[in-house]
């Protein structure tokens, strides 16, 4: 990263303002990012690894206006937050998304840990159906508010789960506070992106978050889940009806569709 490369990241995100390591940036930041930058697995979708080297990260997401999931998402910000001074832990965490709150699962979802001021934050901008529009302080177990819905952070025996109020509170993802290194990216991220029962290899799956409402593509479907006006579903039958929803509701352009294009 260097002054360059945040200009044009701020300028993908709309960003405006003053910069400096204070809560007003961190907050300003984590909102625009995923209403600007989508959750997309395109790459994972029609065949392909997607890279994890932050050059090719930069490229993709910033230079050619696409999108990609958790580990691609979160390491950019990660960048982007440590250049401008904050203090940055990657973690892994184990998805419990339409799952008990006591379920196994592999660590495969990347997020963020955030300090400031001698508190934590988590900080994630790459989970999809329920990324975060701002951050939660990590040690409290009452609901926080973000600018869309309320979240909560609950403990228990030393491991940490996140919740999202729909109508109820359901679990998003579980986990503890300790090292991660590289080679523990590349291997979740080669086996989300190669395993044949991936969801991510199976299913072409869109997300975005924006003042008004959560977007999300899976299963052929469109649900727009607004904030004050409940849940609309919409059908995606033909192909020109998904490369409209690609440019008009995501901001995807023509080399994310070509990609598509070429797998028929």
């Amino acid at each position: 990263m260097d002054d360059l490369k945040l200009e044009k990241y701020l300028r993908r995100i709309h960003y405006s303002g003053n910069l400096g390591v204070n809560m007003e940036v961190l907050k300003k930041i984590h909102q625009l990012h995923p209403q600007y930058i989508p959750f997309e697995n395109i790459d994972s979708y029609t065949g392909k690894v997607p890279s994890l080297e932050l050059e090719q990260i930069f490229q993709k997401l910033v230079m050619e206006s696409r999108g990609g999931y958790c580990y691609e998402q979160n390491l950019l910000l990660s960048e982007v937050l440590k250049y401008l001074g904050f203090k940055v832990e990657l973690q892994l965490g184990r998805v419990l998304w339409r799952k008990d709150e006591n379920s196994s699962a592999a660590k495969t979802h990347l997020l963020l840990i955030v300090e400031l001021d001698d508190q934590k934050y988590l900080v994630d901008c790459g989970f999809g159906t329920a990324t975060l529009t701002s951050p939660l302080l990590l040690n409290e177990e009452e609901g926080q508010q973000t600018p869309n819905e309320p979240f909560k952070i609950s403990q228990k025996n030393g491991a940490y789960t996140l919740w999202t109020w729909r109508e109820k509170w359901l679990p998003v993802y579980r986990f503890e506070l300790e090292q991660v290194e590289a080679p523990d990216l590349d291997i979740c991220n080669w086996y989300l992106s190669t395993y044949p029962e991936s969801n991510f290899r199976k299913n072409l799956i869109l997300s975005k978050v924006d003042a008004l409402a959560r977007y999300t593509f899976s299963d052929n479907t469109l649900n727009i889940r607004k904030k004050t006006e409940g849940k609309e579903s919409v059908s995606i039958d033909n192909e020109i009806q998904l490369f409209q929803m690609l440019r008009d509701i995501f901001g995807l352009k023509e080399n994310a569709i070509e990609l598509l294009r070429q797998k028929g």
